[in-house]
């Protein structure tokens, strides 16, 4: 009998033990997943941030329009700030006037209107988000023609 209970202990630490490795195994996930749940809600809350400063650069475009530039090709890293950038309540945003077009997107062909680059980037630098409007202006009304979110990698 007193050999029956040394097993019984023994199975009774065995049982504990894995017990206690799979709490710890579930602790960590929880943690893994908490961590990702709070990565997810700052790229959402960069990504809202950028959008408003998008809506903010577009309404500037309505008040003062740049001149056209010279040479306006995207940034070439789009999380690098690079050239005349203005400030937004939640980040910043850069205006390009790209010239006149009779063929705009959206637009009725044969219609000239000017067209408007609009790149805005978050507040938060990290995770930062940049998306970047086409518009296009007869003068009175802005048309969205083209709309991207870009990435480190593009």
């Amino acid at each position: 009998m007193t050999r029956e209970r040394g097993v019984v202990l023994l199975l009774a630490l065995v049982l504990s033990l894995l017990l206690g490795v799979l709490t710890t195994s579930a602790l960590r996930a929880a943690a893994v997943e908490t961590q990702m749940v709070g990565l997810f809600k700052e790229g959402q809350l960069a990504f809202e941030q950028a959008e408003a400063t998008l809506d903010v650069g577009k309404q500037s475009i309505m008040q003062v329009r740049p001149p056209p530039c010279e040479v306006c090709p995207p940034p070439e890293q789009p999380h690098r700030l690079a050239g005349v950038w203005e400030a937004g309540p939640e980040g910043f945003f850069q205006v390009q006037n790209l010239g006149t077009t009779q063929r705009a997107v959206g637009v009725p062909a044969g219609r000239s209107v000017t067209v408007f680059r609009v790149t805005a980037v978050s507040q938060l630098s990290h995770p930062r988000q940049v998306v970047e409007a086409v518009y296009a202006s007869d003068g009175s009304a802005l048309v969205r023609m083209t709309w991207r979110q870009r990435f480190r990698g593009d």
